[in-house]
This record gives structure tokens, C-alpha cells and sequence, in this order.
């Protein structure tokens, strides 16, 4: 568990990730928990989750994917303190794929940009996909 003014981070337990899908809909973001994936949340002072991000475990490589904010508490670290908070569950084979524009915020938190050329076939494939969805996403793996 760690510590920021008023904000704590938690593993969900397997029969807690119904909160981290509803926090997803309510404020309308993509991500989607499943169970038995690692998922994580930031909670306010009052024990209200606002943020969430999840660990897809592949075959032979994890995905680090749903981390979301809520709008009010963007700007506050809250994105930092997740992602930093997951990486007790992070190895070498744990990718990424965030949009172009937070690409320098993940080199912050231990990302390296990676080109494609021998990646996992699991990651490849999720990427591929994202990718004709039209999103502008970089393929990133923790250093």
C-alpha cells in the first residue's frame, strides 16, 4: 500500500473488481477489469476509488492497461502514484500502450519506447488491434 496527501493504493481481490468496472463506467472510460487480473485503485480520503489500472496476464508477458483518473483529481500525482504503486507486480516482460501524448509520462514512471521486432505475439496482437481502432498508441515495456 502506498501513501500520497489523503490518497491510498490497493490491490483489489478478485471478488472487489465489479468496484474497479463500475468506476470505469461511471466516469465513461474503456478500461475493463477481469478477474484474476491484478487490478489496482487509488482511494480518497473517504475511501472513494478514483483511479484504477489493471494487469493483463498474457502467455508470456503482462499488459499494464486501464489506468484511468478521475477528471477532478487529474493533475494531483494521482496518475503517478498508481502506476508506481502497480510496479511491485511489474517484470521485464511488462508492456504498455499509451497514447503518443503521455508517452513522456510513462518514460517518467520506467517506460522505454520498443520497437516491434521480437515482442511477444500476445502484445503484437493487442496492439495491432488498438491500432486499426484508430488509436494513436506507442508500444512501451518497463525497464
Amino acid at each position: 500500500m502506498s501513501e500520497n496527501p489523503g490518497f491510498t493504493a490497493h490491490w483489489l481481490s478478485d471478488a472487489e473488481i465489479p468496484l474497479a468496472n463500475k468506476f470505469y463506467r461511471t466516469h465513461k472510460f474503456r478500461g475493463k477489469a477481469r478477474r484474476h487480473d491484478p487490478c489496482m485503485v487509488i482511494r480518497d480520503h473517504q475511501q472513494q476509488i478514483i483511479a484504477c489500472g489493471c494487469l493483463r496476464r498474457l502467455t508470456d508477458s503482462q499488459l499494464l492497461a486501464g489506468v484511468a483518473v478521475a477528471p477532478d483529481y487529474r493533475g494531483r500525482g494521482v496518475a503517478r502514484l498508481l502506476v508506481d504503486s502497480m510496479a511491485e507486480a511489474y517484470d521485464e516482460q511488462t508492456f504498455t500502450f499509451p497514447y503518443r501524448h503521455l508517452v513522456p509520462f510513462y518514460e517518467s514512471v520506467g517506460f522505454v519506447e520498443e520497437g516491434e521486432t521480437g515482442q511477444p505475439s500476445a502484445i503484437l496482437d493487442r496492439l495491432q488491434t488498438y491500432r486499426r481502432q484508430g488509436r494513436d498508441i506507442v508500444l512501451m515495456r518497463h525497464k
